[in-house]
């Protein structure tokens, strides 16, 4: 399949997510708690290395990506760490954005005689409303904003699976076999830190297969993703 070069552009998929971003990001630095929550407890135990006794057999990627905050005083660590969750969950709600623009619009006869663009994408003037509309269902849902404001784990899970959508998203649009890479890179880190991806497998694979078609089957691109999947997985070993 020939690749396309570039890739849609405007203010929807680029500059709207970004501006989402930074509003929740914004959001939840004034709505952040200042200190360990009961939710929080296990996870900051485990960015701080105060659970010393007991060794860290789970969630490998966020122990790596704590390392800096152990350089900070004790009485600092716990909001630093309730930060860097924040900052995932603003991005994983800039990811939400650009994923549900980059969804296609041909599905129906109806969609297919009104949308004639080339990627299939929604370029009426109210494009931006269903992206604003998703971020805000997600944003101010309370499960969501009580894992955003406080180091519980959750936000980087998402962050992850937030990615492994637009991976696929994004193929769809210029078929370059790097978003495929990518996906399976980040799937492998993904399910080393949290084992609950390796439910989410089948329907990822049904999901690969559907956007790429047979070629996902081509020895040299199986060969890759497969490759970059174990390598994605190395990091339980950290």
């Amino acid at each position: 399949m020939q690749e396309v070069e570039q890739s849609p552009r405007g203010f929807v998929l680029s500059l709207l997510p970004w501006l989402v971003c930074g509003l929740a990001l914004l959001l939840y630095l004034v709505t952040l708690n200042h200190w360990v929550t009961i939710a929080s407890l296990p996870t900051v135990a485990l960015l701080t290395d105060w659970n010393w006794w007991s060794p860290a057999l789970q969630r490998p990627l966020l122990y790596l990506l704590s390392w800096p905050l152990r350089l900070l005083p004790a009485g600092a660590q716990p909001i630093a760490a309730n930060v860097c969750f924040a900052l995932c969950a603003a991005a994983t709600l800039g990811l939400l954005a650009r994923s549900v623009a980059l969804l296609p619009h041909d599905r129906t006869r109806e969609q297919r005689q009104r949308e004639r663009s080339e990627f299939s994408l929604l370029t009426i003037s109210a494009a931006w409303l269903p992206p604003v509309f998703a971020v805000l269902v997600c944003a101010l849902q309370r499960t969501f904003w009580e894992n955003s404001v406080a180091a519980t784990g959750e936000s980087l899970d998402l962050l992850l699976f937030a990615y492994l959508v637009r991976c696929l998203l994004e193929y769809r649009l210029d078929n370059r076999e790097t978003w495929l890479w990518r996906f399976t890179l980040v799937y492998g880190v993904a399910t080393a830190n949290n084992w609950a991806m390796i439910g989410f497998f089948p329907a990822f694979f049904v999901a690969v297969v559907w956007i790429a078609g047979s070629r996902v089957f081509e020895l040299r691109l199986l060969t890759r993703m497969l490759g970059f999947g174990l390598l994605g997985l190395l990091v339980y070993l950290v």
